[in-house]
């Protein structure tokens, strides 16, 4: 990813357009971000061009155009709904003059998520408005078999974060507090693993985005939307919920802290904005049994990735590996808080 010259590619992606039937409408072009899967490119004031890149985790093997094709199944999944992106063309496989796909899409106007009162109550009823969507006429079988299932999650995040943590457990220069943390945590998950059958129980299955950070929200006036679905699932919404709330996540906005108080409200806004008892009471009952798994992953994550990323980075004196050093640092000073929060949330 890093030897990508994006000046380059901005020109091949120009000369490309240029020749399309969207020539005459190709005015400015202009790189707007660059994620873990896209270039995102800013094309004239109201549409975007999403260039696939990259492969963000093992579903697309290695090979960038089928996180385009990924991306486009959601995003025509979510077609008429307010909760993304509108996807006005699709290039699925890379054309003889450009050696890329992408997606043409709206662009949002907003801010990322700022965790204020009015952004928790936006955020709660778009997802609402997602995980209701089997209830709305939009069948999650249409998904299918592009969009992976999630099946069993309390046993899978459990291994995950099992793995996660195993290159910390296993460094010589592991913090033996840390490790004993670790141990504490995974223990306690594994006490919990028995709530699995309370997601059989309360059956609903659901699109879910998986990646909340603040980033990942672009809020208006009018309304909040998800953006950068690379690693959303058909599954629990206990997944989403978990995600949005777990400390890891929200310390990433400016090490910003949710009080207990936020968190009520979101949650109360959110099976508010459901409409719908029956399905407010079952996922409840995945939240109860679900939801703090993704910050237990996230926490075992952050610890391995101690040690992997110090082989990465360590001898590399570039600003951005030195920034990313600094960060990790952070984290582990935050840690001893982080697992305390974590280890709260299993006592709730």
């Amino acid at each position: 990813m890093s030897r990508l010259n994006l000046h380059v590619l901005q020109q091949q992606l120009a000369d490309h357009l240029s020749q399309t039937k969207w020539a005459e409408q190709v005015q400015d072009l202009a790189i707007l971000a660059h994620g873990e899967a896209n270039v995102i490119f800013r094309l004239n004031p109201t549409t975007l061009v999403r260039v696939a890149v990259n492969t963000p985790n093992q579903r697309f093997g290695g090979k960038a155009q089928l996180v385009t094709r990924f991306e486009h199944q959601i995003l025509t999944y979510l077609q008429g709904t307010d909760i993304g992106h509108t996807l006005l063309r699709a290039q699925l496989q890379p054309p003889a003059d450009f050696p890329y796909t992408y997606l043409v899409t709206s662009y949002l106007v907003g801010e990322p998520l700022d965790y204020s009162s009015t952004h928790l109550r936006q955020a709660a009823e778009t997802l609402a408005r997602l995980h209701r969507l089997p209830q709305m006429g939009y069948p999650v079988v249409s998904l299918l078999p592009t969009v992976p299932v999630l099946e069993q999650p309390l046993i899978q995040f459990y291994r995950e974060s099992q793995s996660y943590a195993q290159p910390y457990l296993d460094s010589p220069q592991a913090d033996p507090e840390i490790v004993g943390m670790l141990q504490a945590l995974l223990a306690k998950a594994a006490e919990r693993l028995q709530q699995e059958s309370r997601l059989a129980d309360y059956p609903h299955r659901c699109l879910v985005h998986s990646d909340h950070t603040a980033e990942n929200w672009v809020i208006n006036p009018q309304r909040a939307c998800l953006i950068d679905w690379e690693w959303a699932e058909v599954g629990s919404p206990a997944g989403d919920l978990g995600h949005f709330l777990s400390p890891l996540t929200v310390r990433r906005r400016q090490n910003h802290r949710l009080t207990a108080a936020d968190r009520a409200e979101f949650l109360q806004h959110y099976y508010a904005a459901l409409d719908n008892p029956d399905l407010a009471g079952r996922i409840q009952q995945h939240f109860a049994a679900f939801g703090v798994y993704p910050a237990v992953r996230s926490l075992c994550w952050t610890a391995g990735y101690w040690i992997t990323a110090n082989l990465w980075y360590a001898e590399d004196n570039s600003p951005s590996s030195q920034e990313r050093l600094a960060r990790f640092q952070r984290s582990r000073q935050q840690f001893p808080e982080l697992w305390q929060e974590i280890m709260d949330w299993f006592a709730d």
